[in-house]
C-alpha cells in the first residue's frame, strides 16, 4: 500500500493548490476531486487493504477517507504546505479511525 493514502490525498490536495482558481474552488469542484481519488483508491483496493489492517469496514474507511480529505484541504489548501496538510491527513485518519498515527502510518506503508 505504501502510503498510497497519503500520497493520493497529497495529490490532490497539491493540484487544487497548485491551480491559479484555487481559492474559487467550489464545493462541487472539490466533491468531483474527492470522486475522483475515491474512483483511484478503489480500483486499487486501498480501501479494502486499510481496512483490514485497522479493523474497520471498508464503508467506514471511505467515509472517514472523503471527511478527512475534505476537511483537510479547505483547511490548509492555499498554503501549499506538504508537512502540514501531511499531518492534518493522518492526526484526523488515525482520530476518527480510532488508532494512533503510528499504526495509520504503518498500515499505510504495508505493500
Amino acid at each position: 500500500m505504501k502510503a498510497a493514502i497519503i500520497v493520493t490525498l497529497l495529490l490532490s490536495s497539491s493540484t487544487m493548490a497548485s491551480s491559479p482558481l484555487s481559492e474559487e474552488l467550489t464545493a462541487e469542484q472539490l466533491d468531483m476531486v474527492i470522486q475522483m481519488s475515491v474512483n483511484q483508491m478503489k480500483a486499487d483496493d486501498e480501501f479494502t487493504k486499510m481496512a483490514s489492517c485497522v479493523n474497520q469496514s471498508e464503508a467506514k474507511v471511505e467515509s472517514v477517507f472523503r471527511e478527512v480529505m475534505r476537511a483537510c484541504v479547505e483547511k490548509h489548501m492555499l498554503e501549499e504546505d506538504d508537512e502540514k496538510t501531511t499531518a492534518c491527513l493522518v492526526s484526523n485518519f488515525s482520530e476518527k479511525l480510532g488508532v494512533s498515527a503510528q499504526k495509520f502510518t504503518a498500515c499505510s506503508e504495508q505493500e
